[in-house]
């Protein structure tokens, strides 16, 4: 077993542990290690954003979760892929950029975290992007990540912001700043035309300093400890296991799955469940694992009524082959974007506070499929409950760390949530009842969802929900008994670890994770370097009244 000292060791290079070592290493003095579990990004199907499909049947760069049984829904069990390279899930998601609502910051601050509030977390954001609209009072310009909004100019996108007009939303130039709700076009993690994950816009300047270093393919087996206080890992890569001394502190930034396994792993966790893995307990800490939330999501699905509305059919190698040239080349064309140009942000009903709906939308039905396109004429809502109320947790199967923890998210399980994606897949079928949809709106897939019972709905819902891939809160921040970090990602009862990641969100924001997740390794490297944070910027925040239609 061999052993090196750093002043930190971070596990995990996604989102946040891609931020957290390159700001740590502008400190040149400072020696930076990251552990990561897969191998490099260094793949056209994850720098081109049309091809983000490809890396997920990659088994060498995605960690293949099975999570449930999931009573609500019937005892379903549902894969749960998160990345596993360079870059992490920022590697293999759809890009999409989404701050959150300001309210979900300000309810952060509200549960006890005040330093956690819109106002403080605003410089952040900013701090990390580079937005093509330019800086303003809400937007960064010169961040490391660049930010692209896309055109949403084909008809079948024009369709979608006619329609949801008609419904009532409002047409919205940016969701990132003063108001969330409404339709708008997205803005996505597009930097030139190619993903721009944490990994490429953070860590991979920050290699070429010197004083950042970098392990591909490494399993991490554990957090070792003198007493309490965290001193190194454990990890090994190809079968031969090593040891790495940390003499300031390790930082886990595993994600929402893989942060909480490895505490438990390492003794830090309910003492009852620990014992029942013969694992040591070095910190009684119940609230590891507990608390996981994600975003539930649905499709509403329609054909085409003719052909020539979908982009990207009839695909042959040839065409595929010239979509590839342009964007190698030219960055132009089809493989500049993620197909997610267009959503809408919304209530469910008129009496919830702000709004609890997100629409991802994708101009065609079907997925593009490794090794070939698999897809049909027409589109698709994918209707997202963007705070549900229902919370699964993450345990242990096993104290082999090679073996995956059990993992059930509960969806559904709290009627509320029934309630709301109800009445969210009710009144995105009558969107597309507008008449903005008249001249391209073909069969229904799933016909008289806006007519239907709430039984006949909910039936609907549990055989066909799905994850949007948004794994967070199971090491929350907090100040009650169940939370497992304080306001700076310091694991308790312990000294010297903390965990910097999605898994300490104290509850899931309003939209894609990518964005809040870089912004909480922004804000919380600046604690870690001792340094003052950067001053709350007060500025207002407003939602308009949908229309909603139940």
């Amino acid at each position: 077993m061999t052993r090196k000292a750093y002043d930190y060791v971070i596990v995990g290079s996604g989102a946040a542990g891609s931020v957290v070592a390159a700001r740590l290493g502008e400190d040149r003095n400072t020696r930076v290690l990251v552990l990561e579990a897969g191998p490099s990004d260094n793949s056209i199907y994850v720098r081109m954003p049309a091809a983000m499909s490809y890396p997920l049947t990659d088994a060498k760069r995605v960690w293949n979760f099975e999570t449930g049984p999931e009573a609500a829904l019937d005892g379903r069990t549902m894969t749960h892929l998160r990345g596993r390279m360079l870059g992490g899930s920022g590697s293999l998601n759809g890009m999409v950029y989404v701050r959150g609502n300001p309210r979900d910051f300000d309810n952060w601050a509200a549960a006890g975290l005040p330093d956690w509030s819109y106002a403080h977390c605003l410089p952040y954001f900013k701090k990390l992007e580079r937005y093509d609209g330019g800086e303003t009072d809400y937007r960064g310009g010169d961040g490391p990540m660049g930010i692209t909004t896309l055109k949403g100019d084909l008809p079948v996108f024009q369709a979608f912001l006619e329609a949801g007009q008609q419904a009532g939303h409002a047409l919205n130039p940016d969701y990132n700043a003063f108001r969330q709700e409404g339709v708008h076009i997205y803005q996505a993690n597009i930097d030139n035309g190619i993903r721009a994950s944490g990994g490429r816009a953070y860590l991979r300047p920050a290699l070429k300093k010197g004083n950042v270093e970098l392990k591909l393919n490494a399993l991490v087996r554990r957090v070792t400890f003198d007493g309490k206080r965290a001193v190194g890992i454990e990890y090994e890569i190809g079968g031969t296991k090593h040891h790495v001394e940390a003499e300031r502190e390790v930082i886990l930034c595993g994600g929402a799955f893989n942060s909480p396994h490895l505490l438990m792993l390492s003794g830090i966790g309910a003492r009852a469940a620990l014992t029942e893995q013969d694992i040591a307990c070095v910190a009684d800490v119940p609230g590891v694992g507990q608390d996981l939330e994600d975003h539930v999501a649905v499709s509403v699905r329609y054909r085409g009524s003719h052909a020539g509305i979908s982009p990207a059919m009839n695909l042959n190698m040839l065409k595929m082959g010239l979509i590839g040239a342009q964007w190698m080349f030219l960055r132009s064309g089809l493989g500049i974007t993620n197909l997610w140009e267009v959503g809408t942000f919304f209530k469910s009903s008129a009496d919830m506070e702000y709004a609890n709906i997100q629409h991802e939308f994708l101009p065609m039905l079907g997925e593009l499929m490794h090794g070939k396109v698999n897809i049909e004429e027409g589109f698709q809502y994918q209707t997202c409950l963007m705070r549900p109320h229902s919370k699964g947790a993450v345990t242990l199967k096993s104290a082999d760390p090679r073996t995956l923890p059990k993992i059930v998210l509960n969806y559904l399980a709290d009627p509320r949530d029934q309630r709301e994606l109800i009445d969210g897949v009710r009144h995105t079928d009558e969107i597309i009842q507008q008449r903005g949809w008249d001249g391209m709106r073909g069969e229904a897939l799933n016909p008289g969802l806006r007519k239907q019972s709430d039984v006949e709905v909910l039936a609907w819902l549990k055989a066909n929900v799905g994850t949007q891939y948004h794994p967070c809160a199971s090491c929350r921040m907090g100040v009650d008994d169940m939370s497992v970090v304080d306001a700076v990602g310091k694991v308790n009862g312990v000294e010297a670890l903390r965990v910097i990641d999605a898994s300490i969100m104290p509850r899931i924001t309003s939209g894609n994770l990518h964005c809040p997740t870089t912004m909480i390794a922004e804000k919380l490297s600046d604690a870690v370097r001792g340094r003052p944070a950067m001053p709350a910027i007060s500025l207002d925040y407003a939602d308009q009244n949908s229309v909603v239609r139940n």
